[in-house]
């Protein structure tokens, strides 16, 4: 495919492919041409010819992964394809790349790329393997499925065997972060199956990764700590609506209990000399009195907390007490391969917790997080365009951001700037060929008491009654808060005649695969269900929110960004808060409808949806669906679909 002969990618051959005599026609049931697709497939070409960036929103139904693997494929182009989520790596590469391979390019060769902690470790492994941790629930009966497969995998990928009991504190063990791998001075380096997975990658035509993995390599690019992909020419963004977030994670600095934990563990573990106990237990002291700290300024609640100058000062004591105790630990380590990599770790650790008392006004924010008996400190940046467009945009002008939903009211201008990318970025926004004045229905009740109301979880236990009933199950359930999610779900708890799954029974992977399994099912269910879902057909025919999607006030990233805003003479809340809260919105519509066959009904349980003023941006967003406040009318749109697809309902 390599060789750069970019005349292949030429209009009418485009036409050909994505037309009704397409040699894809013959490989893909019910392969039709649409417009939506080829403008979409010449606006990639364009810009990979060009190079010049390109935003595309392409409504469900357009045919967008197509759309960009075609001229991807005849651009001759090393290219990497970016996506939010595992679930849509694995899609691509054994849906669309394989018929690609069969009908138009038998030659193509491509790679799937993941994280670390998707690769086995050999060296951790067979660490735990020689000396179980009887305190890992499950360990023996993991070891019994892991070591036949071990031996059996090709590729090590963690994939193969989740959903089998696997916990995610074992995986933790038996894969390495970042910290814990030991590089070059591993001794089972040679049989690495991350090693592995790149030099398949470096070989490769086109390499699949996720979201989290090409911008961690860019950070890793930028500080000059090596690279994790190979050299590449070009990448396309698929669910590109993520990439501001995970790219806040990537190009911040987060110093958590957990990661100390895990620090301390591995040192006793690997170096168990009675001369590290003290320094140990110093840092093991020293964090404990630095994380109870935080928890006191958290309070009993828990959740984010922005860090003020007044609560950094707080917090500088026994924020210096854990730096001089790691510090202490790095130089108790000796020189051997690993205790060099442990004090390496030490010593960054303490460095993180030092930036984190150092914000930028402006530029970044130090803010907190508690939940359970977890806690961590963290610097993010308040802007990611400008890491962004230092690391990437300053070296290659190859670049595609597509996703079903960009654009809160067709405008993409918003996220262009958001994302930092040039000012003479292209645009294109392509609406769903579906027929959502059919397929689906909105409905928002007359009365309601407000979110902020005691009885607001009790009144929407009623409604998700009456609307489960006529929907029979098949729904999504979504909050905005874990405390909404906990007060409904045991309110209903007995009183629904469908099995109901409850988001943190099991992995999110498996509550999905039970939700079509056991369906009619009912999945209640927080903001990681809103988007990158995929459940076509009749098991899911309803998804229900609580309340509009806004962001907490209080959450400090968005207050520093809402302020940054405001300093610049615009509205914090219409220039930010509500078109985030429109997309989130638009997601939870595109859950429903993946197919032109799908049916299904949006119920927003917030009346603010018609009694605001706002609200009627969030209506014409999501236009043309019908509005209806009646139930009458929801029993009517679900009888149309027994109807038309008898027998239906009861899938």
């Amino acid at each position: 495919m390599n060789g750069g002969d970019k005349s292949r990618a030429d209009p009418e051959r485009l036409a050909l492919w994505l037309g009704p005599e397409s040699p894809l026609a013959r490989e893909l049931k019910g392969f039709a041409p649409r417009p939506g697709q080829l403008d979409m497939a010449l606006a990639v070409a364009r810009a990979l010819a060009q190079e010049t960036p390109l935003l595309v929103e392409a409504g469900t139904g357009t045919g967008k992964t197509l759309a960009y693997l075609l001229p991807a494929l005849m651009s001759g182009l090393k290219l990497v394809v970016s996506t939010g989520t595992r679930t849509l790596q694995d899609q691509i590469s054994s849906k669309e790349l394989p018929l690609l391979k069969r009908s138009l390019a038998p030659q193509l060769r491509w790679a799937v790329l993941k994280g670390r902690a998707n690769y086995l470790c050999r060296r951790r492994f067979d660490a735990l393997a020689r000396q179980p941790d009887l305190a890992l629930p499950g360990v023996a009966g993991a070891l019994a499925i892991l070591r036949p497969w071990s031996r059996a995998t090709q590729g090590g990928d963690l994939d193969e065997v989740r959903g089998q009991g696997l916990s995610q504190a074992l995986i933790g063990e038996i894969t390495s972060n970042g910290e814990q791998c030991l590089g070059g001075r591993c001794p089972q380096r040679e049989d690495c199956f991350l090693l592995e997975a790149r030099r398949r990658a470096a070989e490769a035509d086109l390499v699949v990764v996720n979201h989290h993995l090409f911008l961690a390599d860019l950070a890793l690019k930028a500080a000059g700590h090596g690279e994790a992909l190979p050299r590449y020419q070009g990448v396309v963004f698929d669910e590109a609506h993520q990439v501001p977030e995970v790219a806040t994670q990537v190009f911040g600095v987060s110093v958590s209990s957990q990661r100390l934990a895990v620090l301390l563990k591995d040192v006793g573990r690997e170096v168990p000399r009675a001369a590290l106990l003290p320094p140990l237990s110093a840092c093991q002291a020293a964090g404990e009195r630095l994380f109870a700290s935080l928890g006191r300024l958290a309070g009993p609640q828990g959740g984010s907390l922005g860090l003020t100058p007044a609560f950094l000062k707080q917090l500088a004591a026994p924020g210096q007490a854990l730096r001089q105790a790691l510090e202490g630990l790095a130089e108790a380590l000796g020189k051997s391969e690993e205790e060099e990599v442990l004090a390496g770790r030490a010593q960054t650790l303490a460095l993180d917790l030092a930036s984190v008392a150092l914000p930028v006004p402006g530029q970044s924010v130090a803010w907190a997080q508690t939940r359970g008996r977890g806690a961590s400190l963290n610097l993010s940046p308040v802007e990611v365009g400008p890491h962004l467009e230092h690391a990437l945009y300053q070296h290659l002008g190859r670049l595609v951001f597509t996703s079903a939903t960009l654009a809160p009211l067709g405008d993409l201008e918003p996220l262009r700037q958001r994302l930092g990318l040039p000012a003479e970025t292209a645009k294109l926004v392509k609406a769903s060929p579906f027929d959502l004045a059919s397929q689906a229905l909105l409905y928002v009740p007359r009365q309601m008491p407000p979110p902020q109301a005691p009885g607001f979880a009790q009144a929407v236990a009623r409604q998700l009654e009456d609307i489960l009933s006529l929907s029979q199950g098949r729904a999504f359930v979504l909050f905005t808060t874990h405390r909404n999610l906990e007060l409904v779900s045991g309110l209903l708890n007995g009183r629904l005649p469908y099995t109901c799954l409850v988001q943190g029974q099991a992995p999110r992977m498996e509550l999905l695969k039970r939700f079509v399994e056991q369906s009619p099912c009912v999945l209640f269910a927080t903001a990681s269900f809103w988007q990158g879902v995929d459940v076509p057909g009749p098991a899911l025919s309803a998804v229900i929110v609580d309340k509009l999607p806004f962001a907490p006030p209080d959450d400090p990233l968005l207050a520093a960004r809402v302020q940054r805003l405001e300093q610049e003479g615009q509205s914090g809340f219409h220039g930010l808060m509500l078109p985030e809260a429109i997309l989130s919105l638009k997601q939870g519509l595109g859950r429903l409808l993946r197919t032109p066959t799908d049916r299904g009904l949006l119920a927003v349980l917030d009346v603010r949806l018609t009694s605001q003023g706002y609200g009627r941006r969030f209506l014409k967003a999501l236009a043309p669906v019908p509005l209806t406040h009646d139930l009458d009318q929801v029993r009517r749109f679900f009888a149309a679909e027994e109807k038309e697809h008898p027998g239906r309902t009861a899938a």
